[in-house]
């Protein structure tokens, strides 16, 4: 142990060396970058400063997380090959090599870009005569394996990302789940997702509530109804001898519900958790839920199906408004990158599964569905109750 910590003191001093040696060719030469070349520099620099501090606090967070059966111990002593480990052998000394080169492109110092390359150069030559064999002594038939299929670096964008959703919590518990907005979010709900989707999602959920053909005079449940948008949406439709009964639990999302709602007496909200033990038992003709469905565990989603099935009426409607089935990390990046980071970890467990088995398991039938927003959406899926 001892002299493990002494090598940790040493490789920390060799890295000091290398800083002092790049800036201080910052007060030897003082000729600068100008004009187009020094502002493209600054902004390449910036960049690269950026990179290379998220990789080092990536790399050196998955270490702390993963590395150490000894939580108290600094020096590592267990063998890493997951997160941003997975992608390249050595994101943090790739991070370390990179900030002096990103400093002095910031600065626009000829003298610190040129010696920056020096100490890129001192990276390349430490990783492969100090860190390689060390590593390679230690780690032994486990490490040869993993030379032979990880790069030693690699300036991936990708690898950020899966480096960081490892670091993430993506456990599949109900306290991870986003459904039950509070606070800020829950007050101004509709505002900020209209002004985040650039007001593409008022015209989406408009559509999607007039894809759902109601017809006159019946009752629908809003499971999950947030602000009463929604239902509002279904009053046209319904006409005044319909019924809207909206299921809601957060206490900001009932109070905008009541104040937009209250000039209508056929829409009525229940202080009732969907996963409660519903009354109203064949009663209502379509059971809607939007957006709410996938930040559930999957115990949970069972017993939202089993409430809707229980309320509806035979021949009636279950429509679930949520993500399709599709392969998160092959889909695009803008909605690879929420999902994975914005979304709760339950949504990706969701999109994984097969909606149309879920559903037949508790005897919904004539499953049919409508996509949306390039298939990575569907909705209504309309599922027929058996009679029985």
């Amino acid at each position: 142990m001892k002299s493990e910590t002494k090598t940790m003191k040493l490789k920390a001093l060799f890295w000091l060396i290398v800083y002092v040696c790049v800036f201080s060719t910052y007060f030897i030469w003082d000729k600068k970058l100008s004009g187009g070349i020094g502002y493209f520099s600054f902004i390449v620099g910036g960049f690269l400063l950026f990179y290379s501090l998220v990789l080092t606090a990536i790399a050196g967070r998955t270490l702390k997380r993963f590395a150490h059966d000894k939580k108290d111990e600094f020096i590592p002593d267990r063998f890493v090959d997951n997160g941003i480990y997975n992608c390249m052998r050595h994101p943090m000394h790739l991070g370390i090599g990179l900030l002096p080169l990103s400093v002095a492109l910031i600065s626009g110092n000829l003298a610190m870009i040129l010696a920056s390359g020096w100490g890129i150069g001192a990276t390349f030559w430490f990783v492969l005569a100090i860190e390689e064999p060390e590593t390679l002594r230690k780690y032994k038939d486990d490490y040869i394996k993993y030379l032979q299929r990880t790069p030693a670096f690699t300036f991936s964008l990708k690898c950020l990302e899966n480096g960081l959703y490892t670091l993430k919590d993506n456990s599949l518990t109900q306290q991870n789940s986003k459904v039950e907005l509070k606070g800020f979010e829950a007050k101004h709900y509709d505002k900020l997702i209209d002004t985040v989707t650039l007001g593409w999602y008022p015209k989406f959920i408009e559509q999607v509530i007039k894809d759902l053909d109601l017809k006159e005079g019946v009752k629908v449940a809003d499971f999950g109804a947030g602000t009463g948008r929604n239902a509002l949406l279904m009053l046209p439709y319904i006409k005044d001898n319909g019924e809207v009964i909206s299921y809601e639990i957060g206490q900001e999302m009932q109070n905008q519900f009541l104040q937009n709602t209250k000039d209508f007496q056929n829409i009525k909200l229940e202080n009732k958790s969907i996963l409660e033990d519903l009354d109203k038992e064949n009663y209502f003709d379509v059971v809607f839920i939007s957006f709410v469905f996938h930040g559930f565990t999957q115990g949970n989603r069972e017993k939202i199906i089993q409430n809707a099935y229980k309320l509806l009426k035979p021949e009636g409607v279950f429509a679930i408004l949520d993500f399709n089935e599709f392969d998160i990390e092959k889909s695009s990046f803008y909605v690879r990158l929420p999902v994975k980071f914005l979304e709760c970890p339950l949504a990706s467990d969701f999109i994984n599964r097969d909606l149309e088995k879920m559903l037949s398991k508790y005897n919904f039938q004539d499953f049919k569905t409508k996509t949306y927003f390039k298939n990575y959406l569907r909705s209504p899926i309309l599922t027929t109750s058996a009679i029985f």
